[in-house]
């Protein structure tokens, strides 16, 4: 435990991400995916829930993404139940009309000079391989992030999202998780041919951590690399299944919703096969059918097709909401092959006690070229 000032703060309290908790302040000072660029249609406002908080999002008329604080500030109404005119919404309620940086410039019952003391809190927003960026912290805006290892010219590029259900911190220390891929995932990879345990490897790096899984590079079975950007993101090569053999850079950003409920943004790429981006069909039946049905007894994860789209996102929702909405940390019984998971939790503990105490935080950088090792098996598999 630590304090600042008054308050007490638990260093090892990741799960916990409303307004004033040290995880929920960590995540914000990094720029987050919050909607699938289809998902908001110029001239039609959403509400939407990330990090425990409302906030309204809309595109203006000529396109250009906004994220805003929920309410409007004068009797607290939703803004996005209101009216898109230009670039600007326009309170539901009394017709109070704010653009995209916050501004009022328009109040219809009151004198002029009253709008110009009255503003709204604005996101910086960003729309970037099919999903919607924004900046929710209160520090100076960091350089956006961007990702040399996809190219929109060459590659084809899938964006989607799906919800988890769970906390968002077990979804990022199963990205650690190498081992798993055998087990939660061997009616696909033990098809493939990917059945070798690996070696776990783990170090901590400039951007986050860089996670290896040795194998003996015989047929599939190929040494594989993750690269956990922090706070929150995952890049990887995975593998195919039966009916899909291909490998692909797979991007994840996972993202919390509130403390017991998360999204995942994926971007995929496969390399040199053009068509630039792409939205990724909708997966019927739905993955959450599949999921709710597996944690409530009626079925289970091996009655699911092995070709089925969606199997591993059902198969990773289950095993991490198997483990509670929030996970029981003091229960666990970890071992060697958990190194990622240990190193996770020291990074992210260290980071919120120099947050809490006003010590310096890293500043965590990736390196402007390409994280991927083109020269790597598993690079070549999928390039292949």
């Amino acid at each position: 435990m630590g304090t600042s000032g008054s308050t007490e703060y638990d260093f090892r309290d990741f799960a916990h991400i409303g307004p004033g908790t040290l995880a929920g302040q960590y995540l914000r000072r990094f720029w987050q995916p919050v909607l699938l660029r289809d998902d908001l249609v110029a001239g039609v406002p959403r509400r939407l829930e990330i990090f425990g908080e409302y906030f309204t999002a809309y595109r203006g008329e000529d396109g250009t993404p906004h994220v805003i604080q929920d309410r409007c500030p004068h009797r607290s109404t939703q803004l996005s139940l209101g009216w898109v005119e230009g670039d600007c919404i326009r309170c539901f309620y009394h017709g109070w009309m704010f653009d995209g940086e916050g501004n009022c410039v328009d109040q219809p019952a009151e004198k002029e000079a009253f709008k110009d003391a009255v503003h709204i809190r604005a996101y910086p927003t960003r729309e970037y391989l099919g999903l919607i960026f924004a900046y929710l912290g209160d520090d100076e805006v960091p350089e956006f992030p961007l990702f040399p290892e996809v190219d929109l010219e060459k590659d084809a590029v899938f964006y989607r999202g799906h919800p988890v259900p769970c906390n968002y911190f077990q979804r990022i220390e199963n990205d650690l998780d190498e081992l798993h891929i055998h087990f939660v995932h061997r009616v696909s990879t033990d098809a493939i041919g990917l059945d070798e345990i690996p070696e776990i490897h783990v170090e901590e790096t400039e951007y986050g951590i860089l996670r290896q899984g040795t194998r003996n590079e015989s047929g599939l079975n190929v040494n594989r690399t993750g690269h956990i950007i922090m706070p929150n993101i995952l890049m990887v090569i995975t593998p195919g299944r039966p009916s899909r053999p291909e490998w692909q850079l797979h991007i994840a950003w996972r993202v919390p919703v509130n403390d017991e409920n998360m999204m995942t943004f994926v971007v995929t790429a496969r390399k040199d096969q053009g068509g630039g981006l792409q939205t990724r069909p909708h997966v019927q039946p739905d993955p959450m059918y599949f999921t709710e049905e597996i944690l409530a007894g009626r079925m289970r994860v091996q009655d699911i097709d092995p070709d089925y789209p969606g199997l591993f996102n059902v198969q990773d929702n289950v095993a991490l909401a198997g483990q509670g909405a929030i996970v029981d940390r003091s229960k666990e019984r970890l071992g060697q092959s958990d190194k990622g998971i240990y190193l996770i939790r020291k990074i992210w503990s260290r980071e919120m006690e120099a947050l809490a105490t006003g010590k310096p935080l890293k500043v965590w950088k990736r390196p402007p070229s390409t994280l991927i090792d083109e020269t790597s098996a598993e690079a070549r598999l999928a390039a292949s």
